[in-house]
């Protein structure tokens, strides 16, 4: 059995990059349990580039925009965008439902000037 500080001594030996596709890989295997899903959905938040971010745009579709796993990967795909301080607007203006409540939500708070113009700050 693996001991909590053996574990960190495992992470801090796998570079950024890996971990973000290591992550990748569980959001997209079929077979991972949905809170192994939905703990690398979160994760993936402290990450950023088009591996990650296609990864969670396309986990929010496939769930519809609507299951708790999509508003993980749209909570961290808006804690992304308002850390790096970009947007994809095509993605922005497909998103609907929770998903887009979660997106909008941290925008709001983090990085409101990401928002579209149209969007009352107070509302959401």
């Amino acid at each position: 059995m693996t001991s909590p500080e053996d574990a960190a001594v495992d992470r801090a030996e796998i570079s950024p990059e890996e971990r973000a596709v290591l992550l990748v890989g569980i959001l997209d295997d079929p077979a991972a349990r949905e809170d192994e899903k939905d703990d690398a959905a979160m994760d993936l938040e402290d990450f950023s580039g088009p591996l990650v971010e296609t990864c969670l745009t396309r986990t929010i579709r496939a769930e519809d925009f609507t299951s708790v796993l999509a508003q993980t990967c749209a909570e961290s795909l808006g804690g992304i965008w308002a850390r790096t301080g970009h947007v994809d607007p095509a993605f922005m203006a497909e998103l609907r439902g929770p998903a887009k409540d979660e997106v909008f939500g941290i925008l709001r708070i983090r990085a409101p000037h990401l928002l579209p113009p149209d969007v009352p700050l107070k509302d959401l």
